[in-house]
């Protein structure tokens, strides 16, 4: 952290800027060494400590990867919106030539579908 600190100092930033950049460290470090982060606080005579804030709308994915197993090993991965039925995701499936090549004219005997995570399909 030091390194990288020495390294922003000198680039165009506000000391201001640094400050409160500094100050988030610091008080993401706190319940690791609350000591040292309490007191490097003091040192920069921050008075108001708390818990960065964050946009809970950044966490929501609108694509999700599922891996594709056939007969229990991985043959692939697709990409789709969450929450997708085993028979969209099945058409997909089907549609996909690397994928489509393992199930050709192939009875499939079991499905195991886990949503938004796996796929297994047993032939």
């Amino acid at each position: 952290m030091y390194s990288f600190l020495s390294k922003q100092i000198n680039k165009s930033y506000t000391k201001s800027t640094l400050t409160q950049n500094y100050q988030k460290i610091l008080i993401t470090m706190s319940p690791i060494i609350p000591h040292f982060s309490n007191e490097c606080l003091t040192m920069i005579n921050s008075k108001k400590v708390t818990w960065p804030s964050y946009d809970q709308s950044l966490l929501n994915e609108n694509i999700v990867n599922i891996v594709i197993q056939i007969n229990g090993k991985k043959r692939g991965l697709i990409k789709t919106h969450p929450d997708v039925s085993e028979e969209n995701l099945l058409n997909k499936i089907n549609e996909d030539e690397m994928l489509f090549k393992y199930l050709d004219k192939k009875n499939i005997k079991r499905k195991i579908f886990i949503k938004n995570k796996l796929m297994n399909i047993i032939v």
